[in-house]
Order: C-alpha cells, then sequence, then structure tokens
C-alpha cells in the first residue's frame, strides 16, 4: 500500500470514527483525544499488517 492508498484508507477511517463519535443511540460521543488516537491506532496496525505482508 503506497501513500496515496494509506491517506485513503485513513480518511475513510476518521469518516467511520467520527460517526461513532456522534452516537446518537447512547448520547455518549468520544473526546478529540480518543478520536486522534483512534485514528493513530488504526493506522499503526494498518502499516503493520503491510509490513508483514511485504515481508512474506
Amino acid at each position: 500500500m503506497n501513500q496515496i492508498e494509506l491517506k485513503k484508507v485513513m480518511n475513510e477511517i476518521e469518516s467511520i470514527i467520527n460517526q461513532l463519535a456522534e452516537c446518537n443511540y447512547c448520547k455518549q460521543g468520544i473526546d478529540h483525544n480518543s478520536k486522534k488516537l483512534l485514528s493513530e491506532l488504526f493506522k499503526l496496525k494498518i502499516e503493520q499488517a503491510c509490513q508483514i505482508k511485504k515481508a512474506s
């Protein structure tokens, strides 16, 4: 996965995170720091998966 593909995937993930943060069902969204941490975690996991795939 190149940087352009990673950016596209991360934009989609961030959109999902934002939707979860604005949850109308539970009326309890998540704060900005939690959204940032979730985004960073997803990015890290995607990068790790790409590295494993390249190594095999």
